[in-house]
This record gives structure tokens, sequence and C-alpha cells, in this order.
């Protein structure tokens, strides 16, 4: 890629200010404004970069040109591949416009320099892009110099690109200008405010005052340093009683401190004082009341703070008391009222600094495009899911809409198959009864009957001569019932046996595993939490039918078939959270 011309590269180095340099003392000391900064900052690293056609007529935004259509001019292809190599390409879209975000949002100006290779001095690829403060970047004898340490200076690339991007102030054009240049006087205060209170809170005098104790007061026998027996009292070396007092004191006070097992922390300390003397020991305090108004004129500052900066107030202040659509609003706000026209001040002067003289010294029209920017990453609409599926069950939202308003496209709308194969897998779940004959439309599995297995003739019983007292007569119990008998105790005995897995499995993911989940009747569990959700059915019914070949052959039923039936039936219930009945599985056995 060309380079563009001189006249770009040898922009003129502006002086410092002082309100910069303070705002940047105050980035640096105050979490409250560096907070701010870094929102807006972090705000504009989602913003991207992209080519753009110049807007037509007055009011209009520029209109984003598509790689694919082939109406564009050579000169608007090549503009899409200048900006996509912008930064290093999307990657580091992200960077440069946090960067920008920062520099104009403290200082109101930050120095682009894009560099090529600083080995190969005749290269004109870019491949470095730096944003750098006016401490950074230097003029001296019509050469271009950064600094790469406290005291180490270098010269820019021949072939480097050095820009500035800045807000002008409304009354001074040559000055720049930024949000932290009116709250300097609302940080000063709040930098005075927390030195305040962290000096309080430091001071011996402010924090613990004065101890005013008289002068005749001693300690007691047995407390302090007394003058033992057998000590000679006019040896010069001996300290006398009194004079120790105060440090006996300041020591019986910070023993505790140091050591809170020490009796001296509950126990109280003794002293004799003549009774007019009592009122005269006084705790002198420092405390002024301007200190219980500290803490609400810091907040007051705060609040200041947030209506000065460039952002939303709720951003420092909080957005508690809101419900999302309010939380919503905000960020709308923010994205058009302080994030897109910092991004336009940005975009506009790539568009002049390096876009078109790129475009021009190509051989292109350099107002055949412009730098534009894409804060679509940025937006995120509120969640009407909910409210869509309510309109959707009462048929007055239709299918795309429902879509689009969960963030899906059309193209994930379910093939007419799927449907069908959907919709009967919910009528299993509604009915299990039906899953028999359903599951076999499905095509997954095929479903037997149980067909009873023709009985050997049995063998004539021998004449038995019947007892003088006979008992009473009974109905014969029918072969169906007394099958369907077996099968119900065999399927609640299997349903059994899944809640008490079923149990286990939903109890390690809870405090207290297993013990957690209330469950009076583990064969109902299925009926309060999904099986599906935590475990196979496979899992749940393993060993389940081990008793089934007894039943079918006593019976005279296939033993596969009838367990395929009991597998299909109880299966069906715990998929769909039904309860077993006796009638349910009357039907599936076909002996209702």
């Amino acid at each position: 890629m060309v380079s563009p011309n001189a006249e770009v590269r040898r922009a003129n180095i502006v002086s410092h200010h002082t309100w910069q340099n303070l705002a940047w003392d105050y980035y640096d000391d105050i979490g409250e404004l560096r907070f701010g900064i870094n929102w807006i900052a972090n705000a504009m690293s989602r913003v991207n970069l992209a080519a753009a056609m110049p807007p037509r007529m007055t009011g209009d935004e520029p209109t984003l040109l598509d790689p694919d259509d082939t109406t564009l001019t050579p000169g608007q292809r090549r503009a899409i591949e200048i900006v996509s190599t912008m930064a290093g390409g999307p990657a580091g879209y992200g960077q440069l416009m946090s960067s920008f975000g920062l520099h104009l949002s403290v200082a109101g100006i930050g120095w682009l320099v894009v560099e090529p290779p600083l080995g190969d001095p005749i290269s004109d690829t870019f491949t470095s892009w730096e944003v750098l403060s006016t401490d950074e970047i230097r003029s001296r004898e019509d050469q271009i110099e950064i600094r790469v340490a406290e005291r180490e200076w270098r010269p820019v690339h021949p072939n480097a690109v050095v820009m500035r991007i800045w807000r002008r102030h409304p009354r001074r054009s040559w000055q720049p200008d930024a949000p932290t240049r009116g709250v300097l006087t609302v940080l000063r205060e709040i930098d005075l405010l927390s030195k305040h209170i962290q000096a309080t809170a430091q001071s011996r005098l402010a924090g613990a005052g004065l101890l005013a104790i008289p002068s005749e007061a001693v300690f007691p026998p047995g407390q302090g340093p007394q003058l033992s027996a057998g000590v000679d009292p006019d040896d010069e070396d001996i300290t006398a009683p009194e004079d120790t007092f105060v440090d006996t004191l300041v020591d019986a006070m910070t023993v505790p401190l140091n050591d809170r097992g020490s009796a001296a922390s509950v126990v109280p300390l003794v002293i004799k004082v003549p009774g007019e003397l009592v009122d005269k020991i006084k705790h002198l305090s420092f405390a002024t009341p301007f200190d219980d108004r500290v803490q609400s004129l810091l907040d007051q500052a705060i609040k200041r703070l947030a209506l000065g900066l460039d952002i939303p107030p709720e951003i420092l202040t909080g957005t508690g008391a809101m419900n999302h659509w309010g939380a919503w609003q905000v960020q709308e706000e923010a994205i058009t009222m302080h994030v897109e026209p910092l991004s336009e001040t940005v975009v506009h002067a790539l568009t002049l600094g390096f876009l078109r003289p790129a475009l021009a010294a190509e051989g292109f029209d350099p107002d055949e495009a412009v730098v534009w920017y894409d804060t679509s990453d940025l937006r995120t609409r509120p969640d009407r899911t909910s409210s869509a599926l309510e309109a959707y069950d009462r048929f007055e939202l239709s299918n795309v809409a429902l879509l689009r308003e969960m963030g899906l496209s059309v193209e994930d709308l379910p093939t007419d198959d799927e449907k069908r194969d959907r919709i009967i897998l919910s009528l299993i779940e509604k009915v299990p009864t039906l899953a028999p004959t359903l599951l076999s439309e499905l095509d997954i599995v095929d479903v037997p009957v149980p067909v009873p297995v023709e009985a050997p003739a049995p063998a004539p019983a021998p004449e038995i001569q019947a007892p003088e007292r006979a008992l009473p007569a009974t109905q014969p119990t029918s072969v169906s019932a007394a099958l369907l008998a077996a099968c119900d105790i065999i399927v609640h005995r299997a349903l059994e046996r899944a809640g008490a897995r079923l149990r286990s499995a939903a109890g390690k993911g809870m405090a207290g595993g297993a013990a957690a989940i209330d469950c009076p009747d583990p064969s109902r569990l299925h009926t309060i939490i999904d099986a599906t959700a935590h475990t196979d059915l496979t899992t749940l019914l393993d060993g389940a039918w081990t008793l089934v070949p007894d039943v079918a052959e006593r019976y005279g039923y296939d033993a596969t078939d009838l367990i395929d039936v009991l597998d299909t039936y109880t299966r069906a219930l715990l998929a769909a959270g039904q309860e077993h009945r006796h009638g349910r599985l009357a039907v599936a056995l076909g002996t209702a």
C-alpha cells in the first residue's frame, strides 16, 4: 500500500496544558473517575470499523459497503481492503477504539502513530498502530519522536503516519477539550475529602484523643511498680511510683492490642485517686462536626462527577432500582448519545488522515468511501422471549416473528418430518397409553403386542375321591386378569427402583445430596422431577425386568414380547412424567 502524503505525517505537536496533567493525575488516583473513563473505553472496544459509502443527502448516515455487492467500484473495493487491515484487522479494532475512548475522555487528544517494521526503512506496509498521549510524543527539528522509556526517545519510521485526533474546545478551537476539564473542581473535592478521611483514620489525636488524669492518681498495692521490701528507698536508681504511672497505664492499654488472650484484655485497671478528683479524669476527643458530614459530602461529589462525565449518570450511581427495560434504555442512551458521537470523531479523522490519502495515492477517487463504525456488537435488545411465546400461544404471532424475538433465524425452523415426529412424541408425553401405537409410527421402535403362546394340552388329572366335607366353591381367575396383576406389581417395583436412582442422580447437583430431595413415594418421583434431565432411562430401568420371564412362562406369553411392552410402557411414563395406573397398563397389555 502506498503511504499517504507528507502533509499528514508532519502534524504540529501541541503543547501540554495544566488541566490535562491534573486530569491524568486524578485518573490515576480517584477510582470513581477511573471506572467511568474505563467504562466508555470498554464500550468503545466493542465498536468495529468498516468501509462505507458517503451519505447521499444531508441527515443520512453512511451505508456500509458489502464485499459481495457486484455494483461496487474498484475504489470502494480497495477501501474495504484498506479498512480491513487497519490496526491489524478486526482483532485490533477493539484495542484501537478503546485507546481513543480513554485518551479523548481524559485529555481530549490522542496521537495515532502508524508505522511499518522499524528494521525496514523503505517499507510502506503498516504493521504497528499505537495511540499515544502528549507526554509520549514530541517534535524536534522537523523530526517526530516517541518516548519508549522515562528518558529515552526514538524517531518514528520515515514512512510513518502520525495523526492528531482530538476534541476541539467550543470556544478556543485550537485547544483540546474533554469531559474531565469540566469536573476538575469536583475531582479536587473528592480528592480532599478522601484525604481527610485517610488523615482522620491515621491521626492519633483525631482517633484516640487525649486522656487527662490528675497527677495525684497512683496504683494501689499489687498493681504497677511498687517499692518492694528490701529495696533501699534512698537508692537514686529507683524510680518513684508516680513517675511511672503513665508508662504503666499505657502498657496496660496496649498489651491487649497485641495479645487478645492476655488477662489484661478483660480485667479492669484500678487506680487510686482522691474523691474530689474522680471527675477530673477526662477523655478529650478532637473530632469535629464536619467529620459526620464527610461521607454525605463525598456521595454528593460522586453524583456531581457522574453528571459531569460523558456517560449516563447511572453508570456511576448504579441501576439497581431499575427494571430490565430501564437498564436497557440507559444502555441505548449510552450508545446513541455517548459512544457513537465519540466514534464519529475517530472515524472522521481516520477517513481524512488515512483512507482518503491512501486511495488518492493509489489513483482512486478518495471521495468514494469513508471509514465508518458498527455498534451492532454493542447493542443488546431486551429479552422479549416470554412475551413472544405468550403471543404465539394465543395465535397472535407468526413462526418467523417468534424466531426473530428469540434471536433465531428462519433457517432454524424444523422440517416437516421433524415437526411430525415431535408432535407424535408430544402426544406420547401427554397420553402415555398411546405409546405402543405412536412409537411404531415414528419408525423408531417396533413395539410388539404380546401374543399368547399355545399351551400344551394338560394331562388328564387322576380321579380324586371327594372328601366327606368339600370346601366352598370359588370362581376361577382368568389368565388376563392374573397377568395384569402380576405386571402391575412388576411395573410398580420398576418405578420404585427408577425413583431411587433418579433421587440419587438429581441430588448430585444439590446441597445435601439425595437427602435434600423430598421423596415420600419413589415410584412417583418422576412426576415431580424430570427424569430425562438427570440421567438416561436405560440406567433408571436397569435390572427391572428380571422376573418377567417367570411371569410370561406361567401365563403362556412370549417373554421377549412382554418385556418389550412393559419397558416401552414404563419408559413412556418416565419421559412424560405420568403416574402408573392400572387401566393404562391394561390398555398397553391389550387386556382391557
